[in-house]
């Protein structure tokens, strides 16, 4: 696993994962998550895929049919045990 994360990498991991806390899985949307880090959309997806990429995250996709979807964000448990070290 890469361990090289950018400080805005570490911002959205840390703020998915302190939400993920009470469920497993986060599931707030991406605007949600701009709004509260003050991002915009495309920094936020490039953060996103970087995190996944690095195996530091695992997003699920579902599709609800017409009422759109349901994403979940899981944080790579790993990564949590290091955090709370």
């Amino acid at each position: 696993m890469n361990t090289n994360l950018t400080i805005s990498e570490a911002t959205v991991l840390s703020y998915i994962d302190s939400l993920a806390i009470k469920k497993g899985y986060c599931f707030a949307s991406n605007d949600s998550i701009c709004m509260a880090l003050n991002l915009n959309d495309r920094t936020l997806y490039r953060i996103l895929k970087n995190l996944e990429n690095k195996e530091y995250i695992t997003r699920k996709t579902k599709s609800l049919g017409n009422d759109g979807k349901e994403r979940k964000i899981y944080v790579n448990p790993s990564v949590r045990n290091v955090s709370s070290m």
